[in-house]
């Protein structure tokens, strides 16, 4: 039997093997990985679609207008230039700041008309601005006509203190700088802190050094409380009533106006009335989008689309008949097991690279379709063709290299797990290997043929991102090279497997 004659033997059993390539219920799954990423950009373009329907249906704005908007512009004003928006959104925040009359944690409290007494006394009815019930004194002043603190180190009682440590004394002692060791500290039931004079003394104002003059966080400022006097211990009357809160809520009033000029959104937002930042971009980045694309391809399409389809399509052509017991067939039919290696490597090959290059295809048309047609066509006319069929051609010899590897590991193992768990392992730690070794990669020629680089990992913790090491991208001449080279290799493997190969169908399950 001459050359031509076992070609045609190849391309016969290619023909019968393809049906079962292209529709085992087996690797009928595959479609759905090569179609993946096209439904996902389709979605992206759908919704990008009607957003701009969307944005427009109040009329296209003038891209000069947008471009002439100056910061500190009323609302009114706005609306006046551009017209109604395509989105108008209000609402209202707070947020929690000091009181304007507080510094530090730090409050002061004149008590009009001034009075005669031996104690004094801070009762806290809220502790906190939280639910927090632990209140936090650093220091109680008590002043007269004079600078003198009357209250400094003089005997004091209080509600039972958190700990040893924190009792009533070091709110009389002149110090903050001890922090937490340096407070009075009480918590739960009726909480409150008292200094003796000595004797009835004129008193004209206090100071209360809160959570925050210690050093804590502001939160823990106390929120309500009341300042009372007495001569005898007995008969307190009330000098200073409901001041505590020293943490305001400011609040901002927001709003958010969106314009569509036909290709780029311009979001305006206003606070408290005034134009206070504005955001415009294209509603679809062209640029952007392709590296977007470029990455899924490098990613997802080849480290995962491409090599599970491939362990699907592959590794059913040899493993799937020996399942069916029917593979005794193929092996009796005068033919050389070489030939039937090739018809079956032939017909995995055409289904995996029709699937998978023309699900790369589908990918790229359905990104461009929303796209600015004059930057479409300007891309076609530019590398646009070039892209197209880098990317497909890097498919296509995705699954020559995966399905060689994947045929030979059908015929030499009966689970093909293991073998797919071992070559995803070896692909995925690639980047990490010695350069010398990356080179025995499928997916290191895959990712030199791409036309655009795939953005950088930046979200890979700061150790990996130090043992990354790649290797210097392969020219597209040695990659083309390599992955044929390596192909070779696997088929030679699978070539001496079918030679030894011995069916024994109550040992195959």
């Amino acid at each position: 039997m001459n050359n031509l004659d076992r070609a045609r033997q190849v391309w016969t059993i290619t023909r019968i093997e393809l049906r079962r390539a292209f529709l085992s219920r087996r690797a009928f799954w595959v479609y759905g990985l090569a179609l993946l990423p096209s439904l996902i950009f389709l979605g992206g373009s759908l919704q990008a679609r009607f957003r701009a329907a969307r944005l427009s249906a109040n009329g296209l704005t003038p891209a000069p207008l947008i471009d002439g908007l100056r910061t500190g512009q009323t609302p009114a004003e706005v609306l006046t230039r551009l017209g109604k928006p395509g989105f108008d959104r209000q609402w209202v925040a707070s947020r929690r700041v000091r009181d304007g009359s507080e510094r530090n944690g730090v409050t002061q409290h004149p008590i009009q008309p001034p009075v005669e007494a031996r104690y004094v006394r801070l009762n806290v009815l809220r502790p906190t601005y939280g639910n927090d019930p632990t209140a936090r004194i650093y220091e109680f002043e008590v002043y007269g006509e004079g600078p003198e603190n009357l209250a400094l180190g003089r005997p004091a009682t209080s509600s039972p203190p958190c700990s040893a440590g924190e009792g009533p004394e070091k709110a009389f002692n002149g110090s903050v700088a001890g922090g937490p060791t340096d407070r009075w500290c009480s918590r739960g039931g009726r909480l409150y802190l008292q200094v003796d004079l000595g004797a009835a003394l004129e008193v004209r104002h206090v100071v209360i050094r809160h959570a925050g003059a210690g050093g804590e966080p502001e939160e823990l400022n106390t929120r309500l409380f009341s300042v009372q006097t007495s001569a005898d211990n007995r008969l307190f009357t009330t000098v200073v009533e409901g001041t505590g809160a020293r943490l305001v809520d400011e609040i901002t009033t927001h709003r958010a106006l969106t314009y569509f000029d036909g290709r780029r959104e311009a979001r305006l937002e206003f606070a408290d009335g005034a134009l206070a930042s504005t955001d415009i971009r294209p509603l679809r980045d062209f640029e952007g989008d392709r590296r977007i694309f470029a990455g899924v391809f490098q990613f997802f399409y080849l480290r995962l689309a491409v090599f599970f389809g491939c362990l699907g399509i592959f590794m059913n052509l040899f493993r799937g008949e020996m399942l069916d017991r029917t593979l005794h067939c193929w092996l009796l039919a005068p033919a050389r097991r070489g030939v039937l290696l090739a018809g079956k490597y032939g017909a995995g090959l055409i289904a995996s690279t029709v699937i998978f290059a023309g699900g790369a295809l589908l990918c790229l048309l359905v990104l461009l379709w929303t796209h600015d047609p004059a930057e479409v066509e300007a891309y076609w006319r530019g590398s646009g063709m070039a892209h197209a069929f880098w990317y497909a051609l890097a498919a296509a010899l995705g699954c020559v290299g995966y399905g060689s590897v994947f045929l030979a590991a059908g015929l030499l193992v009966r689970n093909p797990i293991l073998p797919a768990a071992v070559l995803l392992g070896w692909e995925s730690i690639h980047p990490f290997l010695p350069r010398v070794l990356q080179k025995l990669s499928v997916l290191h020629y895959l990712q030199s043929l791409c036309p655009v680089p795939a953005p950088p990992g930046r979200d890979l913790p700061a150790l990996l991102q130090l043992l990354l090491a790649p290797a210097e991208p392969a020219s597209r001449a040695g990659s083309i090279l390599g992955l044929l080279l390596l192909t070779a290799l696997a088929l030679g493997v699978a070539r001496r497997a079918i030679g030894r190969l011995e069916i024994s169908y109550g040992t195959e399950t």
